[in-house]
């Protein structure tokens, strides 16, 4: 079947459309423009405001113009990973999705993460828009920017926007399950500068590289004890048993994405090339073993590398290894109240050495703390830091989002349990979100507001496996139409 014939097609027909237009984040200028044509094409309200947010009204049906109004929310932007050798400007080339041959109930993009987070949120979002025949109290639409980045949609809302008192989020990804809490995030980078040196004579340059690891979201995947590839090739470099000078290390792209490869340029003894040879074929061998069930795909690659200006000097080289090992990386640990869910995790999301303006080295480290909980997220922070300053270097919180925490008396989550039970024949799963939503923003903004997030099931978010399934698209649509009409 084609992706256009799929049902419910308003829906399937807007993300098609949304696919073909780039929006990564920071670049949402196009989506924009597009949802506030499409909006005036239906002859509805249309605005955005001053940091790019686009908001959208809908009247109320026929005789529920006095019921509480409903905000339907989403996300323009969307993380822009390719898979290892795809080409792919996330800037200009439109996103391909494609029905899995062997498995037809999944749609994945060609290449590329397929942008259903929250590109599906979205295409509802204009499917009910559009209809005609629903039935629902006043609406309004908010699709906003830069969710990804550090969610400065959300933070640049103005209270006084929005009028409803309900609102519907529409970035979860699991269509059992309703999202009623989330955690907080910190967004921070370590820097650390290092003087350069002219590599000098009787060196010979190499690049190696780790690739094929999976990758994945850093708030629903990092349980999974997933490599970390800027961590994993530190290590490698590490145990090499000569000293190196590095000149270049990079892994990652996305603070909330577990990077899935690096490589580094270096150099080493030129007498010393074969014994470096032969260790990195035992190192990677060690790791193969080691992460044989996590990432049978792992791969190592070493080849010969171009000679660069200026390198590290072996101890520089060594100091900027140590704390990019050193730093804590991945699960932190579990809540003790609610069973198999995250509290607090930190992702190495971006690593980058390279030289500066300044004329020397900077090793600069992207990273991602979340947490349910304020003051263990500020704790390991402070952890960070102290490791940077041991170090020699510095480190720069970037932004803080506050945790979502649940309100599980409110007359919209009662009424979306009991919808969900009408609709699907079973209880909803009440979950907490280790992945950041926008809500914990949205509440000091607008204390009225009763919140829940919902979507179709959707796997390896934030990596070119993202994968969307195509069944529980129309069961979140059945679920969505039926739970605005009986809201009050």
């Amino acid at each position: 079947m084609s992706i256009p014939a799929l049902e419910p097609k308003a829906v399937w027909t807007n993300f098609l459309s949304i696919c073909g237009i780039p929006r990564g984040s920071g670049n949402e200028a196009a989506i924009a423009d597009w949802l506030l044509l499409r909006a005036r094409s239906l002859g509805l309200e249309a605005s955005q405001d001053a940091v790019g947010n686009v908001i959208i009204r809908k009247p109320a049906s026929r005789d529920r113009e006095f019921r509480n109004g409903v905000v339907l929310q989403a996300h323009m932007d969307m993380v822009c990973q390719a898979a290892n050798g795809v080409d792919h400007d996330f800037k200009r080339d439109p996103i391909r999705p494609q029905i899995l041959a062997d498995d037809p109930d999944w749609m994945l993009a060609r290449g590329t993460t397929l942008g259903a987070d929250n590109g599906i949120g979205m295409a509802a979002i204009l499917a009910v828009l559009e209809a005609t025949d629903l039935v629902h109290g006043p609406l309004e639409a908010l699709f906003t920017v830069n969710e990804e980045n550090g969610m400065s949609g959300a933070r640049g809302l103005k209270p006084d926007s929005l009028k409803g008192n309900y609102v519907l989020n529409l970035d979860s990804e699991a269509i059992d399950e309703l999202t009623i809490g989330c955690a907080g995030s910190l967004r921070a980078n370590a820097r650390l500068e290092l003087p350069a040196l002219p590599a000098g004579p009787g060196l010979a340059w190499i690049e190696l590289a780790i690739n094929g690891l999976q990758g994945g979201h850093s708030g629903v995947d990092i349980a999974k004890q997933r490599a970390n590839a800027s961590r994993l090739l530190a290590r490698m470099l590490t145990g090499l048993p000569v000293e190196i000078r590095l000149a270049s290390l990079v892994g990652g792209n996305a603070l909330n994405a577990i990077p899935r490869q690096a490589e580094a340029l270096l150099c080493v003894p030129a007498a010393s090339l074969m014994a470096v040879q032969a260790a990195v074929v035992g190192l990677a061998d060690e790791v193969r073993r080691e992460l044989a069930v996590v990432e049978p795909q792992f791969s190592c690659g070493l080849a010969p590398g171009r000679a660069a200006a200026a390198c590290l000097s072996p101890a520089d080289s060594q100091r900027a290894l140590r704390l990019l090992l050193e730093l804590p990386n991945g699960l932190q640990s579990m809540d003790a109240k609610l069973p198999n869910t995250i509290r607090t995790s930190l992702n190495l999301g971006i690593t980058s050495l390279a030289p500066s303006s300044s004329g020397q080295f900077e090793l600069s480290l992207g990273l991602l703390v979340r947490s349910s909980d304020e003051a263990e997220k500020l704790a390991l922070a402070a952890t960070i830091e102290a490791a940077c300053q041991a170090a020699g270097g510095r480190l720069e919180r970037l932004s803080v989002s506050p945790a979502w925490q649940p309100e599980w008396d409110s007359p919209l989550l009662k009424t979306a349990c009991a919808v969900f039970k009408q609709v699907h024949g079973a209880e909803a799963n009440l979950t907490v979100t280790h992945g950041g939503l926008e809500c914990g923003l949205f509440r000091p903004l607008y204390p009225r507001w009763q919140m829940v997030s919902l979507g179709p099931n959707l796997r390896f978010a934030h990596s070119p496996d993202e994968a969307l399934h195509i069944p529980s698209v129309a069961e979140f649509w059945r679920y969505l139409v039926a739970l605005l009409r009986e809201l009050q």
